[in-house]
């Protein structure tokens, strides 16, 4: 029997109609009613680990420069705060054009994170030989235990003390970012995606607190590129609370991302090699006479940059949970489905939370303390 695949599908999309009304017309559906959350299931019993990171805070904003140190030519890119993979291209493509500057055929690039891996991968674009140099490879390295949202202006620098053209960089900087970002949504492994994210509020006086720092919040510069935020009305959200507002976010699944650009890079002629660096000296020592650094945090003590300071975070991991695939924030708590697992962060009563804090061990009550906050939306 020959299949006619335009008289089956007329034929579906009829039965289809017929079947959904009671009368032969047509029964608009309200979806507002009839779509619900799926609840993320937040037992501490489910927790499966718990990773600290210190990210890399520079009062005054990343640092982005070449220098030369007798016969190297020394390119910075470090210092992002929390803003390292939302930043990271648009970064990336300055870093390789000062790299490139004096024609360079082979580059060196010290760290494997987000800065490393994307700086590395557009030289490698350009023709050049690279070499990334790294004690952690990317699975290990700090930039794989972030949050994955996009963040811009995330602990980027303080308001007294970043150049005076600071922001037009960073506008450069997030919006080149936000284009290639794009370029992944859709791609094997969903490693950018877009998903809903609710900021609630019970209604009673905010729990957040005055910084004692002045840090800069740049969001506005670059709003009229991203989705609007929209405030809900009861009936369009599962949530007990007084006060919902809901956006699309750019979400980054990091395990499949940073496996991406890992693979384009090995796949452009990229090379990898474990090395860890004790001094400044040892990198100077490398065979390559342009050298870019993407240490992150490490660059406090290799560089002697007293400018920069740690913030530590921590993020509480579940298994994913594919039927609630979304994001909150309640009274400084912030949940994420992403597709390599759900994440639990609390954010602490302002920006100031974290900063200056090294350590990396968990601390279990704060994972604890997290989840029970939560637990009142989904009981």
């Amino acid at each position: 029997m020959r299949f006619d695949r335009r008289q089956f599908v007329t034929a579906g999309a009829s039965a289809l109609v017929s079947g959904c009304s009671l009368t032969g017309a047509a029964v608009r559906p309200n979806f507002a009613q009839s779509a619900p959350l799926a609840p993320l299931n937040l037992s501490p019993a489910d927790v499966v680990r718990v990773t600290v990171c210190t990210r890399p805070f520079r009062t005054a904003g990343p640092r982005l420069e070449a220098e030369t140190i007798n016969d190297k030519l020394i390119v910075h890119n470090y210092g992002h705060g929390g803003s390292g993979w939302s930043l990271s291209w648009g970064c990336a493509a300055e870093a390789a054009a000062l790299a490139l500057t004096d024609g360079a055929q082979r580059v060196a690039v010290v760290g494997a994170g987000v800065m490393g891996l994307t700086t590395a991968l557009r030289l490698a674009e350009s023709g050049v030989a690279v070499t990334i140099y790294a004690k952690e490879f990317p699975a290990e390295t700090r930039s794989a235990r972030a949050t994955g949202v996009w963040s811009p202006s995330s602990r980027i620098g303080l308001a007294g003390s970043v150049e005076s053209n600071f922001e037009g960089r960073w506008q450069g900087w997030a919006r080149a970012s936000y284009a290639t970002h794009q370029h992944f949504v859709g791609a094997v492994g969903e490693p950018v995606e877009y998903l809903p994210q609710y900021a609630l509020s019970s209604g009673l006086n905010s729990s957040r607190t005055p910084a004692e720092h002045d840090y800069l919040h740049l969001d506005g510069l670059v709003r009229n590129m991203v989705p609007p935020l929209s405030t809900l009305t009861a009936n369009t959200h599962p949530f007990p609370v007084a006060r919902a507002r809901s956006w699309q976010s750019m979400t980054f699944n990091v395990a499949s991302y940073m496996s991406r650009l890992t693979r384009d890079f090995l796949l452009r002629g990229g090379r990898m090699v474990r090395r860890d660096f004790p001094d400044r000296a040892a990198i100077l020592a490398l065979p390559e006479t342009v050298i870019v650094n993407c240490t992150g945090y490490g660059a406090k003590s290799l560089w002697g940059d007293e400018n920069l300071m740690p913030v530590r975070g921590q993020i509480n991991w579940m298994a994913p949970q594919p039927r609630a695939r979304y994001g909150l924030y309640y009274r400084n708590v912030f949940a994420l489905s992403r597709r390599d697992g759900v994440i639990v962060q609390y954010l602490g009563p302002n920006n100031d939370w974290g900063l200056g804090d090294a350590s990396e061990t968990a601390d279990r009550e704060e994972t604890s303390s997290a989840l029970a906050t939560l637990a009142p939306l989904f009981s």
